[in-house]
């Protein structure tokens, strides 16, 4: 065999070897892409990733959960599955199973009651002993005004039903009721049952507060509390218990509720703070000529990671005035949480709350927290209901609001929650994918540097090979 002939040889066996090897590590990566699920997300607020609270949560979780998806991989919802994938990643007693419910018919009876029906890319979480249901529809955030997908809750509906189908412990709230208290059923009670409270109703005129209550809510009422009731929320509260005031400039003249209110060094006052400062502390309402106030958030570790995240607040346009009394005294500390801003003045003209002379400007507390540390109680008064009748997808996904997490913050607080925590959904709407700083620098290295390198030796062997021939 001549020369040229050996050199064409060898060159046509470079060639299949490369193909060869080509092939090799295409099946070699699609064969690691099986077996791990290798998945980047590059969206700018890790829609397809967990948060470093799940991934601390699930450190520990040792409970045994099946996660079941009712729809083939074919026919499954592609963004809750990458993120249930996560999930599976870094706890290995998360199994995570895809059910065809139109193969397997009898699948899931044990889950549904009343006649109810399984449907389509529903998601169960089973524990167990416990179970948590979702459908489609609750894994994603709805724009409550023009019906469009907005968001991804699945983050925030996994964790809090994997805590709960982990958990022994049933946590309680009551409603008090009998003193034309605003429904909030739309809303707090909503929110509460999402997190897995019982809820349940309250008359303290009829009924003691039960030993098991974990909290207790009363929401802007508008007749006062006889003595006999306020001595029911005192035992109650001296036993360990907590509660929850909400107020509104509805509520007038409470004198009993007023009084016990002071005993923790709060006092409520019977006016309206007007914002003036719309511009910088209101938005307008779409579809109404209503604006909601954004107020001031103090520091405190209920609201750093609101204020850390540049997260907001909003009420509806008026709240009543809270007056700290004592930052101490005996057991009872009080911190302010929320107030106007010094632009802010209060009136008791009611009626078109136009300012006067003799209303006072300033900064004013709408909502206080206090701990008794004998009781080990916490009670939160606000001087308006924080939204907390609208419902819960239409305050974070419609209006963009942190409400519910404040809310929650305070319970977690009140309950002595180590592991709970309230995670957002991930917005979809304008996603824009980004690539991290030093995922520009492993893509424009292997771009850049890495393949031209290769083409370049590639072709210098190649031109040394042929020149020789």
């Amino acid at each position: 065999m001549n020369n040229l002939k050996k050199h064409k040889l060898n060159f046509s066996l470079m060639i299949v070897g490369a193909i060869a090897v080509i092939i090799l590590v295409n099946v070699f990566v699609t064969m690691l892409t099986n077996k791990l699920p290798i998945k980047l997300d590059m969206t700018a607020n890790g829609v397809y990733s967990i948060s470093d609270q799940t991934i601390e949560f699930l450190k520990t979780y040792d409970n045994p959960t099946d996660i079941y998806i009712l729809a083939s991989e074919t026919e499954q919802d592609e963004n809750v599955r990458a993120v249930l994938d996560k999930y599976a990643e870094k706890n290995s007693n998360i199994k995570i199973t895809n059910i065809n419910v139109d193969s397997n018919p009898t699948f899931g009876r044990d889950y549904v009651e009343n006649g109810e029906s399984l449907t389509a890319n529903s998601v169960i979480v089973d524990g167990g002993e416990r179970f948590k249901m979702y459908e489609l529809i609750d894994l994603y955030g709805i724009n409550e005004q023009s019906g469009s997908v907005n968001s991804l809750n699945v983050e925030s509906k996994i964790t809090s039903a994997l805590k709960y189908v982990s958990s022994d412990e049933t946590l309680k709230a009551y409603f008090v009721k009998g003193h034309n208290e605003t429904d909030l059923t739309s809303g707090a009670v909503q929110k509460l049952t999402d997190e897995n409270y019982e809820v349940s109703d309250i008359n303290l005129v009829t009924e003691d507060i039960p030993d098991d209550a974990s909290l207790i809510i009363i929401a802007a009422p508008t007749t006062d509390f006889s003595t006999a009731e306020t001595a029911k929320l005192e035992s109650y509260l001296s036993k360990g218990g907590n509660a929850h005031f909400y107020f509104d400039i509805k509520s007038i003249g409470l004198t009993n509720l007023y009084d016990y209110l002071r005993s923790w060094g709060i006092e409520v006052h019977d006016d309206a703070v007007v914002e003036t400062n719309i511009s910088e502390n209101a938005v307008a309402l779409s579809g109404s000529n209503m604006y909601l106030i954004i107020p001031e958030i103090k520091s405190n570790e209920l609201t750093d990671s609101i204020i850390e995240n540049k997260r907001t607040l909003a009420y509806f346009p008026y709240s009543k005035s809270i007056k700290v009394l004592f930052e101490s005294s005996g057991d009872v500390s009080v911190v302010p949480l929320l107030s106007s801003t010094s632009d802010a003045y209060t009136t008791t003209n009611f009626d078109d709350k136009t300012k006067t002379d003799e209303d006072e400007t300033g900064e004013f507390t709408v909502a206080a927290l206090a701990v008794n540390s004998k009781y080990g109680s916490v009670i939160y008064v606000s001087g308006n209901t924080m939204l907390m009748s609208i419902p819960p997808k239409q305050v974070s996904n419609g209006f963009g609001f942190a409400n519910y997490d404040y809310f929650m913050n305070i319970n977690n607080l009140m309950t002595g929650s180590t592991e709970s925590f309230d995670v957002g959904g991930k917005t979809l709407v304008g996603n824009v994918i980004t690539i991290k700083p030093i995922q520009q620098l492993v893509i424009g290295f292997i771009f850049a540097i890495l393949i031209p390198a290769a083409a370049l030796i590639i072709g210098i062997v190649i031109w040394f090979k042929r020149r020789r021939l």
